[in-house]
């Protein structure tokens, strides 16, 4: 006798939740609503964050590669060989990269080899940032051994001798 009270309290319990199960249907509109409010509140406040990260990030890419060219003109207008050369004139001012990089003669070929491209323009097109991409890149030699690369506002520049960089973005 006490078994079958104890199945049938058993089969009552199962029978209600069974029928709060059927009942349970999954979440209201209104709360898909405000959890769809959260997310877009998040993304409204982290977006422009991460935008201005990305473009830091890019910025940061191309002072990277204007230092490279730097580093590239410096070693090749310090070169014994390069500078022996007779058929070498290392432009004074400021010059687009293609002024060092186009051509045939000594200096052209050891700033290639170093970029490890035969144009300027593949290395611009490595330009990712808002302020350099589609821009030119320029080159001044100064006093014969101080280069100082620019891109619009994103200048690094050093001296040889002391091996030191610095770069600024205006």
């Amino acid at each position: 006798m006490i078994s079958s009270q104890i199945s049938h309290r058993n089969v009552t319990k199962n029978k209600k939740e069974n029928e709060t199960m059927k009942n349970n249907k999954g979440f209201s509109l209104v709360e898909l609503i405000i959890v769809i409010a959260i997310m877009a509140i998040l993304v409204g406040v982290m977006a422009p964050q991460l935008i201005r990260y990305i473009e830091k990030t890019k910025e940061s890419s191309d002072v990277q590669l204007l230092d490279t060219v730097r580093s590239a003109v410096t070693t090749a207008i310090l070169d014994p060989t390069v500078v022996t050369d007779s058929s070498v004139t290392i432009p004074s001012g400021n010059k687009d990269l293609s002024e060092f990089m186009n051509g045939n003669n000594a200096l052209n070929k050891a700033i290639q080899e170093t970029l490890g491209a035969t144009t300027a323009a593949q290395v611009q097109g490595q330009l990712k940032s808002k302020i350099c991409k589609g821009k030119t890149i320029k080159v001044e030699v100064k006093n014969g051994n101080t280069v100082i690369v620019t891109c619009e506002t994103l200048t690094v520049g050093g001296t040889s001798t002391s091996g030191s960089a610095a770069a600024s973005s205006n």
